[in-house]
Order: structure tokens, then C-alpha cells, then sequence
């Protein structure tokens, strides 16, 4: 038997009216590439608008059932059904035309772990990108993944990429919305993958309804992903925040009262990245065996007791002092919740 060397993987969610151009599409650019053997995969992710009985006609395409919502999911289920050496995907509204995918192909004799199609650097069809994605969105996000992680991309929003399934299964990938695809980029670089770029057509889509692509939820969920994949990417926060606290300090204590908060807000939510990083990569690090090990819980109450005093021997004309010791107060209470909680049910659980 011939090995697949080749896996077309299209998330699928109500895609009636382009199903059957996709799939026309997909064969057509096939064509010229006869020596590859390959499998088309459709990871439907809960179609009730018909899709599952066109595709039902098609014998020799491979349908799996994603029972988790969300495009990452979708994607992930399928690229790990796929028995192909290497994993191409794209959406199923026709904006990534399989014309793109000779480029592919042609760089598998490179031995890629991840190859982008770009659309910054190949073409956009005139309204196939709103403006806000095209000119803010893509390019602010693709900057600071290219400062963040050394990694070269010119569009870490891209919908068809090829990624090696060996080197797929390696990254734990977590992320089920559409922010895989900014996990599936950064880990590429936090693992040391080989990436390479290649410049692709990007044309409108052609479903006739709306996008599931949320603009502001998901262009959060992509920031956020950014910062929380590589926690150290903030530590220079905690040096800006103490200098401005310093440079405000005599000219406005509201401003200042705020920083320092911002500053140990941040120091704490570091910790408890690094205590969920130990959990989801499964390796203790020096910092999760302190907060594991040491007796914070009575630690704190101590600390409670020390502050609440400092409070109340305070005068009353310190009110700012006053406030800023009950806010950090309150903040080290809910992380202690917040980290009790995750030892207790991600941690020490049955």
C-alpha cells in the first residue's frame, strides 16, 4: 500500500453552498501532482444545514464528527484522524483557492515543520480582508510574534498552512477557538520547528452569509495567546510599571497607586503561569514546587494579620496609603483562592 503522503484537512460547520465547489476545486489542483498520494478529511463540527448529506455522496472523502465546537478543534481532531506525512488545511468558503497548493507541495523536499501561506505577501482579492484585519489586526499581531518569538512570519493569521503530523503531535496544542492558529505558529517557534513562508491568493469568500470570525473576541483571544504561551514575554512590564510608579510618585499618588498595584497584580499572575504551565507540559519547574511545597495558605494569614494591623495604626490623613494596603490585600487574598483552587482540582485530584 502506498503511504499518504499528502492530508487536505477542511474544518466544516453549514457549508452547503461551497461544499461542492471546495471539493471541485481541491480535485482540480490535484491534478498536476499525481506521484503524491493523498486523503481529503472534512472534520464537520455540527453542519445541520445539509452539508453532511452532500458529502455523503463522496465516498473516497474521509468525514469525522468534531464533538467540541470551535475551529481549532475542528482542525485539530482532523489534522490528528490524518495518516498523511504532512497536513495541509484551509477553510471550506473558498477564500484559500487550492491553486495555492502546488506552492506546498513544491516546499515538502525543503522537510518544513510548518509552512504559512502569507496573503501579506502573496494577493488579496479587493474585498476579500476588511480593512481592520489587512492594515491593524494582522500586522500588530504579526509584529509581535516576530519580536516575541523570533519567528519570521508576515501573517500569523493565515488560514492555510501545511504542518508535518509528527511534528504536530509534539506540541500539546490546547486552544480549541480560532487562536490555534496563533498556538500552532508560537509553539512551531518555542519548539525550534522549521518554518518557511510561502506567498498565497486570498479571495473574497464566497459562502453569501457572515464569517464565523469574530474580529474583536478573536483578535483578544489571539493577543492573549501571544502573552500567555511565553510568560516571560511580560517581565519587562514589571520594570516599566515600577519606573513610571517611581517617575509619578511626587506628582499623582492616584497614578502611582495604580502602577503598584498593576505591579503586584502582574508578579502574581506570573506565578500562576507558571504553576498551569508545570500542569498542561507536565514538568515541575523551581517556581511550581514552591508554590506546590511551601505553606502559603498560613503564610498569608500571617501576612493578613501584618497588613490589616499596618492599616489600622495608619492615620486616617494617609487615606491613599490606606487603600492601596486594603486593594493589595485583596488582590494576594483572590490569588490565594485562585491557587488553592488549582492545586486542589488540577493538582492533587483523584
Amino acid at each position: 500500500m502506498i503511504k499518504t503522503k499528502l492530508s487536505i484537512v477542511i474544518p466544516c460547520l453549514n457549508e452547503k453552498g461551497t461544499i461542492v465547489r471546495l471539493l471541485q476545486d481541491i480535485k482540480k489542483n490535484l491534478k498536476g501532482s499525481k506521484k503524491i498520494s493523498h486523503e481529503i478529511i472534512i472534520a464537520d463540527n455540527g453542519s445541520t444545514d445539509g452539508t453532511l448529506q452532500i458529502l455523503s455522496k463522496y465516498k473516497h472523502i474521509k468525514v469525522i464528527d468534531v464533538p467540541i465546537k470551535g475551529y481549532g478543534a475542528a482542525l485539530h481532531y482532523g489534522i490528528m484522524k490524518a495518516v498523511g506525512e504532512y497536513i495541509i488545511y484551509a477553510d471550506a468558503d473558498l477564500s484559500y483557492p487550492f491553486s495555492n497548493l502546488v506552492k506546498f507541495i513544491n516546499k515538502i523536499s525543503d522537510n518544513p515543520d510548518l509552512v504559512l501561506g502569507s496573503r501579506m505577501k502573496g494577493k488579496i482579492a479587493k474585498g476579500a480582508m476588511p480593512w481592520l484585519h489587512r492594515y491593524l489586526g494582522t500586522p500588530v499581531l504579526s509584529f509581535l510574534v516576530r519580536i516575541m518569538y523570533k519567528i519570521p512570519t508576515s501573517d500569523c493569521n493565515s488560514g492555510m498552512r501545511m504542518v508535518r503530523g509528527s511534528f504536530y503531535r509534539k506540541l500539546n496544542m490546547k486552544n480549541s477557538g480560532m487562536e490555534w492558529a496563533s498556538e500552532l505558529l508560537l509553539k512551531t517557534a518555542l519548539k525550534s520547528g522549521k518554518y518557511a513562508e510561502i506567498p498565497i491568493r486570498y479571495q473574497k469568500d464566497k459562502r453569501g452569509r457572515a464569517p464565523h470570525l469574530s474580529t474583536w473576541p478573536d483578535g483578544w483571544r489571539h493577543l492573549k495567546a501571544i502573552f500567555l504561551l511565553k510568560p516571560s514575554s511580560m517581565y519587562p512590564f514589571l520594570v516599566i510599571f515600577l519606573g513610571l510608579a517611581g517617575y509619578f510618585y511626587n506628582k499623582n499618588f492616584g497614578i502611582t497607586f495604580l502602577l503598584l498595584d498593576l505591579t503586584v497584580v502582574l508578579v502574581l499572575s506570573l506565578l500562576s503561569l507558571e504553576l498551569l504551565k508545570s500542569i498542561v507540559d507536565g514538568k515541575a519547574s523551581r517556581v511550581s514546587n514552591f508554590l506546590n511545597s511551601f505553606k502559603l495558605v498560613p503564610i498569608t494569614g500571617i501576612f493578613g494579620i501584618l497588613v490589616g494591623c499596618l492599616i489600622l495604626i495608619v492615620p486616617d490623613t494617609f487615606l491613599g496609603t490606606k487603600l492601596f494596603l486594603i486593594s493589595v490585600l485583596s488582590i494576594v487574598f483572590m490569588w490565594i483562592f485562585l491557587i488553592e483552587t488549582i492545586k486542589t482540582h488540577l493538582i492533587n485530584k483523584l
